[in-house]
Parts: C-alpha cells; structure tokens; sequence
C-alpha cells in the first residue's frame, strides 16, 4: 500500500508500529483472534480493550489509529478506524489500493448516497 513500517520499541505503549506514507501516519495495533467475526461487527463491542488502549495513546491528534483484525479461518487482516468517539470498518479505499475481504460490493452500488473524496496537495488540480 506504499507505506513504510517502524515498529514500536516501547513496551509501555501497547500498539504495534507506526505505517507512514507522504501526508498519512498510523498507530497500528495488531491482533489475531480464534473465532469469526461478522461482517457488521461493531468493534467496539468485539475488542473493547484493544479499541480504548488506540484512543488513550499518547500520540498526536494528526495519528489516526487503527485496529487490523485476523481471524483463524480468514488469511487477510480487517481493517478498522479508531476515532475518539466512535469506530468504523474500512472496506475499500482505492488510494491505497486496499479492499476487504468483506466488501459488500452490490450493497453499496444502492446505497442511497455516495461519497468520493479528492485528494491532492494545495494548489494541485484534479
């Protein structure tokens, strides 16, 4: 996906690593769990630890979070943003060329909006 990895070196911070590209870092937690999860599963409710030591980390506002989940049946890791106050599941994100395995590709053909993003530097045109 192009970005570069710096693993964490500090036990008393419980994330895995840093992933930074041009413009974008990223606390990443790792985490490898026995049973299945669904497809709407609300992570919150799931990891509820791992998910409260992203939001306590004592990182700047401009550090997203993130929370990659594998299950022992599944070989990919899901994808999910911590946000102060709420989380959400990544699905796709064509910039980074990234898709989940979990991808409702027809359920989100229909969905009654849409919203697309343009990313680029100021003063850069699309």
């Amino acid at each position: 996906m192009g970005y570069h990895w710096a693993e964490n070196t500090d036990p008393a911070l419980a994330f895995d690593g840093l992933m930074y590209r041009e413009g974008k870092i990223v606390a990443v937690k790792l985490k490898k769990i026995r049973h299945t999860m669904d497809c709407d599963c609300i992570i919150e409710r799931e990891l509820p630890e791992d998910v409260e030591v992203l939001r306590t980390l004592p990182l700047p506002r401009y550090v997203s979070r993130e929370l990659w989940v594998r299950t022992q049946n599944e070989r990919a890791f899901r994808r999910f943003y911590i946000m102060p106050k709420t989380t959400a599941e990544l699905e796709a994100n064509t910039w980074e060329g990234y898709r989940n395995t979990h991808y409702r590709e027809e359920y989100w053909k229909k969905a009654p909006y849409k919203v697309e993003f343009s990313i680029h530097r100021e003063g850069e045109k699309d």
